[in-house]
């Protein structure tokens, strides 16, 4: 093993520890789940290029963060297991493919169920002779933290199940709906209080609170999705007839799980149908789990030491990312309104490459106080304009100056006007270039006279050169000029 490969090896251990440190215990991320992921791939390709180096005490081979010593910890009857990631459809059919390998012949992976990976924190939940005894987290998934208290106060788990065996441990994800969410941050805004960066974080720390009181407050929701350990329970046959069981029992199972054939192509159908409809849901998910239905197949599969062979995590593009805010700068609109916005170092996040993305106006960025040359949050949630969420403060070079809003229009040099009580500048007028164009844009598209040919280039072309000043100019056009560009 070359030495700095051992080097690199040791480096990425240490910082992937502190940030799960920060994530699982303090819940307070310093980075991006993706950015997490691309550090943990990185040090699982280098622990298998390089296999003589010693993995016990590896984030590879870990689950989670220590349980925090302020709650009483507990031990997990049956180890809460992490998952293993994949992110792309090939990763996909070559665990599928891989899971088939590691069965005997006559043992066929006939179905697959898919779920939603919902951004909450993980917990489970004992029930003996149906009365609700004891709630823990994950914590390092063999001992986790007693939340019961907190539990206790979140409407969707029922304190009683009629009709439970005598020992029930139900798996699922404590979360806070993204209306709830918002909610929260606006009461924290209205008090002057720190506002919370995520749902998750919202979420998980709210259920690490001493009073109860306080997650009673924060309307928490909860998935059931797993059992645990169960005595003298049902004979079930395969995963989704335990989430039949469980929606049976009155515990909340997400109605989005689906059962479909183990095809790649379904998979990868299933896929794109939960990703086409993220938007519409109130609550936050970043990937899709795909379990083999079957559960004696899933007994046959095992697991490795930190994850089950018989499940996968689909991790979705990340819909908020890292990246440096170049400038910013304004654009001009039809109508004269001036809205800034932030030129990016180019951001692959929500599917796409991002350079741009809104900042809406004055006073919002002097709410968020983002800066040239900050290392910013950007986010694009399904087909929503990419947005800058916030600075990282702690990334802010030192003398960082602030940004001031122009006082002319950067298209024709009028001064920029802000009407009181409004929230936007507007350049008033009329005949600033950039207002033409938008005036044209809108004039020739197809819902409007649908003008063939004459796109955003030839506007500029058309206006830059001083043919048009109206809409009404392009019925009398030079075309003896027009010819003679090349």
């Amino acid at each position: 093993m070359s030495d700095e490969a051992i080097l690199r090896i040791k480096e990425l251990r240490a910082l992937i520890k502190e940030h799960n440190i920060a994530y699982y215990e303090k819940d307070a991320p310093v980075i991006s789940d993706a950015q997490w992921d691309t550090l943990m791939r990185e040090l699982r390709d280098l622990e298998i290029q390089f296999p003589d180096n010693e993995l016990t005490d590896s984030p590879t081979e870990t689950i989670g963060g220590a349980p925090n010593k302020i709650f009483a910890p507990v031990k997990h009857s049956v180890p809460m297991m992490s998952l293993d990631n994949a992110f792309d459809i090939k990763e996909l059919e070559q665990w599928t493919q891989k899971a088939q390998r590691k069965l005997e012949n006559e043992q066929v992976i006939k179905e697959l169920v898919c779920e939603l990976k919902f951004d909450g924190l993980a917990i489970s939940i004992r029930y003996e002779d149906g009365y609700l005894i004891q709630a823990a987290t994950r914590g390092d998934g063999s001992v986790g933290e007693d939340v019961t208290h907190n539990v206790l106060t979140i409407a969707d788990i029922p304190h009683e199940i009629k009709g439970a065996p005598p020992v029930l441990e139900v798996r699922g994800e404590v979360y806070l709906r993204i209306s709830e969410f918002e909610k929260l941050n606006k009461e924290a805004e209205k008090n002057g209080a720190k506002k919370y960066v995520n749902p998750r974080n919202a979420a998980a720390g709210s259920l690490r609170q001493k009073d109860s009181r306080v997650a009673a407050q924060r309307n928490l929701s909860f998935w059931a999705y797993q059992l645990g350990e169960v005595v003298e329970g049902p004979t079930l046959i395969s995963h989704f007839e335990t989430l039949e069981y469980l929606r049976a029992l009155g515990l909340p199972v997400n109605q989005n799980a689906k059962r479909i054939p183990n095809d790649i192509r379904e998979l990868e159908s299933c896929i794109i149908d939960f990703k086409k409809r993220q938007p519409n849901f109130d609550y936050e998910f970043d990937g899709i789990v795909i379990k083999v239905d079957e559960l004696a197949l899933q007994e046959t599969l095992g697991s490795t030491a930190k994850a089950p062979r018989w499940a996968i995590a689909y991790k979705l593009p990340p819909e908020e990312e890292v990246t440096t805010l170049i400038d910013i700068e304004v654009s001009i609109g039809a109508a004269g309104s001036a809205t800034p916005f932030a030129r990016l170092e180019p951001i692959f996040v929500g599917g796409v490459t991002v350079s741009t993305a809104t900042l809406h106006n004055e006073d919002q960025i002097r709410e968020k106080d983002v800066r040239p040359g900050d290392k910013v949050i950007v986010r694009r949630a399904g087909e929503v304009i990419p947005e800058v969420v916030r600075p990282i403060l702690s990334k802010r070079p030192p003398g960082l100056p602030k940004w001031e809003f122009p006082r002319t229009c950067p298209s024709c040099g009028f001064e920029l006007d802000r009407p009181s009580g409004e929230a936007r500048h507007r350049c008033e007028n009329f005949l600033c270039p950039r207002q033409v164009r938008g005036r044209v844009e809108h004039f020739s598209q197809r819902t409007a006279m649908d003008i063939e040919h004459l796109g955003e280039q030839t506007i500029d072309l058309l206006v830059s050169e001083d043919l048009i000043k109206d809409v009404g100019d392009l019925y009398s056009l030079d075309f003896k000029k027009i010819e003679s560009f090349e």
